[in-house]
């Protein structure tokens, strides 16, 4: 399959499923209090720390492994298996402490239904990647999404039956086990894979010090919602988990899907010596002018839009909401650190990058969080900028990217950014309440000006456009 069909196929996958994320926080906002979100987030957390380590790099391992054979696929799955066997029990025996710690025994109920899914994802976690090693990702859409409808609407369902924040666990288990049985279904010939070590050394090697690097950034992003719980309240956890949502649905929507397909195409080039160059700098000119201007209008409207979509009882999430959107813009100045890094084998790299990074990050985090909610916010934008720094300096020599058409690529989606953000500058400017229909309204024509605006500047992504209507025959 082609890099622009992946992609494609990615990138539907993960709209949908974020699609589909969004409705349900839509609905669930108004079944579940922010406290009890709350419960649940601080309980993901320590899941998604624990995640991190599960995962120990097998899949990056498998894609990237020039020699892959039946004995060092074995070989991965034996790693994966003890490793996220031995996490999941942990987790499992650590709920109460945690619970504790917060005081809420929630806390704990929530726990015990997310680490089953330790038991159970080792089984079809190494075929996903064989999937995407093989670039069949229409394959990996259908997985995705078909699994992401039915724990949505297990959560919904549950929500509103008044299973309260267990609705959210439930369906979250429900996704795991249809991402784990689906993939045995598409290549049977893994379906009784047996367990073997003979490669584990290898593997632990490769994977190891990427899992550490991988364990950092979580432990930067979900360290910062235990600093908020802890000085704070599970409330104020929430109120940051929704702001965080709206740009994350985005970014991830957008930028999780490209990710997952340049770690192979990357990985591939390295190994055969050819540049990459001309695919970054399409990946950064892509990124920024998708998400300057998005971003740019959703902080103008920040407030009415959590109001109006979420309800009153968010309203603090809509004051913070642009302070999130300023630091998750900046991440899209360049490429993620491990998609230019690891093809390239450079681990320790990558390791300097997300520890120096996450000291910054949770430092100004627990410094900030003493002056309260909006505090803590501003210093996400501060943590984004020491990071985008140390990705430059880290990265740089490795795009093949000049910095002078660095900066012609920013430039051009400034520009595109001042133009979709004239239909919201102008509710602004005659002070018009903002509402449902008038922020449909800057939606719209919002779009229709950055489309305007990208044909002004002659961006690449024009040709992108042309493609897509010459595809639809328009």
């Amino acid at each position: 399959m082609s890099i622009r069909k992946s992609i494609a196929w990615s990138f539907s996958e993960q709209t949908l499923q974020y699609g589909l994320q969004f409705v349900s926080a839509i609905v669930i906002a108004r079944l579940l209090t922010p406290d009890e979100m709350g419960i649940f987030a601080l309980a993901m957390s320590a899941s998604v720390v624990m995640t991190t380590l599960r995962n120990f790099g097998v899949g990056s391992y498998l894609i990237r492994e020039p020699d892959l054979n039946l004995s060092k696929i074995r070989s991965a799955f034996g790693v994966m298996l003890t490793i996220s066997w031995s996490l999941g029990l942990l987790l499992f025996l650590g709920r109460h402490a945690l619970a504790e710690l917060y005081g809420r025994a929630g806390i704990a109920e929530v726990i015990v239904v997310l680490a089953v899914s330790f038991f159970i994802s080792p089984f079809g976690a190494p075929i996903s990647s064989l999937l995407a090693r093989e670039m069949r990702f229409k394959v990996l859409h259908n997985i995705g999404l078909s699994a992401a409808f039915a724990g949505t609407v297990l959560s919904i369902s549950l929500a509103y039956s008044g299973f309260s924040y267990m609705s959210l666990a439930w369906g979250l288990l429900l996704t795991t086990v249809l991402n784990t049985l689906l993939p045995l279904f598409v290549m049977p010939q893994y379906a009784f894979l047996l367990p073997s070590f003979a490669h584990w050394r290898g593997i632990t090697k490769f994977g190891g010090l990427l899992s550490v690097c991988s364990l950092l950034g979580t432990v930067n992003s979900e360290g910062v919602k235990f600093l908020l719980g802890a000085f704070l309240n599970p409330a104020a956890v929430a109120q940051f988990e929704r702001a965080v949502q709206v740009p994350n649905i985005f970014r991830r929507a957008i930028f999780l899907p490209i990710g997952r397909v340049m770690l192979p195409v990357f990985s591939e080039r390295v190994r055969e010596g050819r540049p990459v160059g001309h695919i970054v700098e399409k990946l950064v000119a892509g990124s920024v002018v998708l998400t300057w201007p998005t971003f740019l209008v959703l902080a103008m409207v920040a407030e009415p839009l959590i109001v109006t979509v979420f309800g009153e009882n968010w309203r603090p999430a809509g004051r913070i909401l642009p302070e999130i959107l300023l630091a998750q813009a900046l991440l899209v100045l360049l490429p993620q650190p491990e998609q230019i890094l690891v093809p390239r084998g450079l681990i320790g790299r990558l390791f300097l990058v997300r520890a120096i990074g996450a000291v910054v990050s949770l430092s100004s985090a627990f410094v900030a969080v003493q002056y309260g909610l909006e505090a803590f916010a501003a210093a996400r934008v501060l943590a984004a900028v020491s990071l985008v720094t140390l990705v430059a300096l880290s990265c740089y020599p490795y795009l093949g990217v000049t910095f002078a058409a660095l900066m012609r690529l920013y430039l051009q989606a400034i520009v595109v950014s001042v133009i979709a953000a004239i239909p919201a500058s102008l509710y602004l400017l005659a002070e018009i309440p903002i509402g449902l229909e008038e922020i449909l309204i800057i939606i719209l024509t919002s779009a229709v000006a950055w489309v305007l605006g990208v044909f002004v500047t002659r961006h690449m992504f024009v040709t992108e456009l042309r493609n897509v209507r010459a595809r639809l025959g328009v």
